[in-house]
């Protein structure tokens, strides 16, 4: 069977390519600014009433709905550069020079232009985006490994959210000597889940003094059932989509058996408590039976996509892709 490409008889393989890179670099960049404004600000980063209007008119479309929510997603792309350009304390660590940068955009703005307007362009129009891809890549990349780079809050007891659910990881780490901590431990027979809080520092974020409310660090919280359970991800992902407004993701993975949820800590140590224990009060009660999945299976990746940005699937790297893992984030290394 004939895709829908192939059945077009004028296709233009290099508009195809052209607008398939835009559009990654487009949805990258809006997940930075994301990440850094709300890490920052919290529910206060972004003023919503701008896209109110965009957003509304969209959503009005009922027979075509979107699961969009995220504001980031209704604002233009010059709007989008102006918050870059507005908060640049928070990315000069992932782009070139700020000067550079915004000679190398207008260019890209440029070359967007014209593919939008379905113009042929120019022959280097490609070339011109991998270039600055391939300038920006290394930055992506620290943007998306900082992310699962995670750290012991260490000692517990100098942070209220850590402390209080400590004894829930029998894996914590532990003091073995004088400011020496080792995760050791072990778990006691019919442990049902185990729940660990980490740290995410942003490459921006002053060295901790105290956490509570400290803007630049995420609470990194993972909830992982045993004796062969798992979550039912629709449900929870209704039931816990009314924390989004405060949360930065929840992020899934293909076994079902995983539920990790990122906190900006700038919201502070009582609301973020008050997320926790809901999450732990729905693990208690909303366990299975684990059914057989392969590691192939697309399932639960279908489902993040159903879901509004917030909700990330397997395949995206914020969930998997590490210090420890170089790479080219946009594939676009010179002889790849």
């Amino acid at each position: 069977m004939l895709s829908e490409l192939d059945k077009i008889s004028e296709i233009n393989e290099s508009s195809i390519i052209l607008y398939a890179r835009l559009w990654q670099l487009e949805k990258w960049l809006r997940e930075m600014v994301y990440v850094e404004l709300k890490t920052k600000k919290g529910i206060n980063w972004f003023k919503f009433d701008d896209t109110k209007k965009t957003y509304e008119a969209d959503k009005a479309f009922k027979h075509i709905p979107t699961p969009d929510e995220n504001p980031l997603s209704y604002i233009n792309f010059s709007d989008l550069l102006k918050l870059i350009k507005n908060n640049w304390d928070l990315f000069l660590g992932y782009l070139p020079p700020q000067d550079n940068w915004e000679v190398k955009m207008d260019e890209i703005v440029h070359i967007r232009n014209r593919a939008a307007h379905f113009r042929k362009g120019h022959l280097d129009d490609i070339e011109r985006l991998l270039q600055l891809m391939r300038d920006i890549d290394k930055g992506f990349w620290q943007f998306c490994t900082d992310y699962n780079d995670l750290h012991p809050i260490l000692p517990p007891d100098k942070d209220i959210v850590a402390m209080k659910y400590v004894d829930l990881n029998p894996f914590s780490f532990k003091e073995i000597a004088p400011n020496e901590w080792a995760q050791i431990g072990s778990a006691p027979q019919g442990l049902r889940y185990i729940l660990s809080i980490n740290l995410i520092k942003r490459w921006w974020a002053n060295k901790l003094e105290v956490i509570e409310k400290t803007p630049g660090y995420i609470y990194d919280v993972q909830i992982y059932l045993r004796n062969n359970q798992q979550f039912d991800y629709g449900d929870f992902l209704e039931f816990f989509s009314k924390f989004k407004r405060e949360i930065l993701h929840i992020c899934l993975d293909t076994f079902s058996s995983n539920i990790r949820v990122t906190i900006p800590v700038v919201i502070g140590s009582k609301r973020a408590c008050e997320i926790i224990d809901e999450l732990i009060k729905y693990a208690e009660n909303s366990m299975s039976v684990q059914h057989s999945i392969n590691c192939d299976d697309q399932s639960v990746q279908r489902l993040s996509e159903k879901w509004p940005e917030y909700i990330l699937g397997p395949k995206n790297p914020l969930t998997f892709l590490g210090p420890g893992m170089p790479c080219s984030f946009f594939n676009v290394a010179n002889g790849s």
